[in-house]
């Protein structure tokens, strides 16, 4: 298929979406910050399907506006991409 995932992409996004969601129930911010700007990068540079690159895009965004009032819904918000990515 043309939009799928290459492997080596696929598990650092799904080790990376990992590590930040048990970092958010942490209320680890540094790291949930990290975690979200290597997403961001490897969605921009080695995501080529549009649908997928823009819904990680916008948990993304969506995982840095809720990390410091609500870091459990910032880890839900981590946790449905690598349910978006596992499942791609």
């Amino acid at each position: 298929m043309p939009g799928e995932l290459p492997a080596d992409v696929r598990t650092s996004l799904l080790a990376l979406l990992d590590r930040g969601a048990d970092a958010a129930r942490e209320r680890d911010e540094r790291t949930v910050e990290g975690v979200v700007d290597s997403v961001e990068t490897l969605a921009h540079h080695e995501v080529s399907d549009d649908e997928i690159r823009m819904m990680l895009l916008h948990g993304c965004r969506r995982a840095n506006e809720t990390m410091i009032a609500e870091p459990l819904v910032t880890a839900e918000y981590l946790e449905a991409m690598a349910r978006l990515i596992a499942d791609e």
